[in-house]
């Protein structure tokens, strides 16, 4: 399985409190069921209107300043899909979304040692637990921040990417020399040529778990031991724009909310698509201990972290698992 390596930022800091008369019980957002044969924002979306009108959870007042946050919910059993949801305050866009989402980790269809299990389309299927590298992705609260080209260095990881990967991927205009603000180490896989998305920096908000599923959960440094020369240019690159880079929950580092190419009819074309699961089934997709949105969703996802950082707000994904969605 792909081995991730993002950058991750920590800023310690107090806790916002969110108002319990502002925000929506999560109960309210879990949907009847959620589509994985088909792009279920849309429909999703249209429910959760005709429930809620906003969501209470953008600007709102902290002793740390102004915090807008999404919410997702995942479901205990992670071999099912759950549910993120945002909203958008500005232009044609304005309004809540809801969209699913994946969060297992890392999967195999054979069992293994402490591994939970759950099914898939009648196939059981086990996953990677919380506190491993690559596992499922962990409860608690995320800063968030556009991969952008315009602000990131981004290193292109995968199979058989080449130099020229880069300009197609990421934009014509993209120049890997210029100095940029932050560093990226992400597949190619998660900025579809055409699409217009990015992946979104996952960085465990170390001073803010207070009250949320991430209370108690262990922090620390798991620093991996390069595996080659491009590994320890990467990780060089990663620790000079944040000493802390490999500190995280139960010691994990690089999350992202990120899509991939199996909407992609030239992915589809590709021999090494024949007969895979992951176009018809969702559930089926890969995550390694990320978070997974379809393209159509991710680039809403993009909008809402870029509108909520212009209104000068620090942006925030909370995750929770409820057994309402298993």
């Amino acid at each position: 399985m792909k081995k991730l390596s993002l950058l991750l930022v920590l800023v310690v800091c107090a806790a916002p409190v969110f108002a319990k008369d502002r925000a929506v019980k999560p109960e309210t957002l879990v949907p009847a069921n959620i589509p994985y044969d088909r792009p279920a924002q849309p429909e999703l979306t249209a429910k959760l209107r005709a429930k809620v009108k906003t969501l209470g959870l953008n600007g709102v007042k902290s002793s740390s300043g102004t915090v807008s946050r999404a919410l997702l919910l995942l479901p205990n059993d992670r071999s099912r899909p759950g549910v993120i949801n945002f909203e958008l305050e500005k232009g044609k866009l304005a309004g809540v979304y809801q969209c699913e989402a994946l969060g297992r980790g890392v999967t195999s269809t054979s069992p293994s040692a402490g591994w939970p299990s759950g099914m898939i389309g009648g196939a059981t299927v086990y996953y990677l637990p919380p506190d491993q590298t690559n596992g499922a992705t962990v409860p608690g609260v995320y800063d968030l921040r556009n991969i952008s080209p315009e602000t990131y260095e981004i290193d292109l990881l995968g199979r058989g990417v080449p130099p020229e990967a880069a300009a197609d991927t990421l934009g014509k205009n993209y120049d890997p020399a210029a100095k940029k603000k932050y560093f990226s180490a992400a597949f190619r896989d998660w900025f579809p040529a055409g699409t217009g998305v990015m992946a979104v920096d996952l960085m465990w908000a170390e001073g803010w778990q207070a009250g949320t599923q991430g209370e108690g959960v262990s922090y620390f440094e798991r620093r991996p031991e390069p595996s080659g020369e491009a590994s320890r240019v990467r990780q060089g690159k990663q620790l000079a724009h944040n000493p802390k880079y490999y500190f995280g929950p139960y010691g994990r580092a690089g999350f992202a909310v990120h899509t991939d190419r199996w909407e992609d009819p030239a992915r589809l074309a590709e021999p090494s698509a024949a007969g895979r699961l992951e176009p018809a089934d969702f559930r089926w997709r890969d995550t390694d201990g990320c978070v997974k949105l379809r393209p159509g969703c991710l680039k809403l996802f993009n909008a809402f972290v870029a509108e909520q950082e212009r209104l000068g707000r620090r942006v925030q994904l909370e995750i929770r698992t409820t057994g309402l969605l298993d």
